[in-house]
């Protein structure tokens, strides 16, 4: 379900002229030798840093001031760190602690809720800064390094797994997930996620603790991270505006499978809309819960990570032409696609 992000907070440092560099393939034909763990731990870790950010919480209608840690990793060398939203979300300061020892004050760039990404930058110069790598060119099984926070406590952990699956849809985030089983914990979100190479493949950010929603039977070794492809846009949009904006449908939709459409009564394939919301781009195109999506300006669209794809292509008030099946019925309607801020 796309959900409009909650109110921004204030930022500060946008550098409208920002361009990371572009990202460095992986495969060994370009020169590159893989890397042990310890070497790969040497490259990294001390651009790792650990995040405690001042919070304020209204609880039972008092307010308590706590203490949040998390994780980041510095992509530049003049201070720019990569994290997740939640970690800083309603921080009323944010402190960062580098390998080193060195220890600063930061400033928040931005933040995008709905990715889950956010920026800081340190002031300061010449700070150790991690490679960004391919996250496209993953294998399954190939080997996975975090580094982070975990606990608050326990500052440049380092754990290792294998990438266990790409492209996992999950309901927390628009963006598909590389899922690892590399041990992560409270602390480890917004750390990072390495390749043999020791480059940055995936910002660590969830970890799965119940087999179900309302299970008690605990789980191990099932862990997310945003893929670097993905997340490198949202950090070039935050770090040049200070915000990053979603193009957004307003609608909630599921995969169309092929073993139930006949007797859903549904067009085959395609995804099929499950709710509109009132107001959106959706709702003023015309699209009526049933509707089965199949293409998105002439692309064929089979699954709803298609579909986002496609869309996440686009911008907000982009127009875009969109085949529908209402029932038996082919139809071509246009939409102006929102924005999620």
């Amino acid at each position: 379900t796309e959900e409009s992000p909650p109110l921004e907070q204030k930022t500060e440092a946008t550098d409208p002229g920002f361009i990371l560099p572009d990202i460095t393939p992986t495969d060994p034909q370009n020169g590159k030798t893989t890397l042990t763990i310890p070497q790969i731990v040497e490259k990294a870790k001390p651009a790792v840093v650990a995040i405690y950010t001042d919070r304020v919480v209204d609880q039972f209608g008092e307010r308590s001031q706590n203490i949040v840690s998390g994780s980041g990793f510095i992509i530049s060398s003049d201070g720019y760190v990569v994290t997740n939203a939640h970690v800083i979300e309603n921080a009323r300061s944010i402190h960062v602690n580098l390998e080193d020892g060195r220890a600063f004050e930061t400033k928040l760039v931005g933040s995008d809720s709905y990715g889950d990404i956010a920026v800081l930058k340190i002031d300061s110069k010449n700070l150790p800064f991690v490679e960004l790598g391919d996250s496209s060119k993953l294998l399954i099984g190939e080997l996975a390094i975090a580094i982070g926070n975990p606990t608050g406590r326990l500052s440049g952990t380092v754990t290792s797994g294998i990438i266990s699956a790409l492209d996992r849809e999950l309901s927390q985030t628009p963006i598909a997930l590389i899922q690892t089983d590399a041990a992560l914990n409270p602390g480890n979100s917004g750390g990072a996620l390495l390749n043999s190479y020791g480059e940055v493949i995936g910002i660590n950010q969830l970890k799965i603790i119940f087999s179900d929603e309302g299970s008690v039977e605990q789980i191990q070794g099932i862990s997310f991270a945003i893929p670097i492809n993905a997340a490198k846009p949202i950090i070039e949009s935050i770090i040049r505006t200070g915000k990053h904006v979603w193009p957004m449908m307003g609608i909630t939709v599921s995969t169309v499978e092929e073993s139930l459409a006949a007797d859903q009564g549904l067009h085959y394939p395609g995804v099929v809309v499950v709710a509109v919301e009132p107001g959106s781009a959706g709702n003023k195109a015309g699209l009526k819960t049933g509707d089965v999506i199949t293409t998105f300006d002439g692309k064929q669209v089979s699954t709803t990570k298609q579909l986002a794809d496609y869309k996440n292509e686009r911008e907000a008030g982009d127009r875009v032409t969109i085949t529908i099946y209402r029932g038996s019925r082919e139809m071509t309607i246009e939409m102006v696609l929102g924005a999620s801020s």
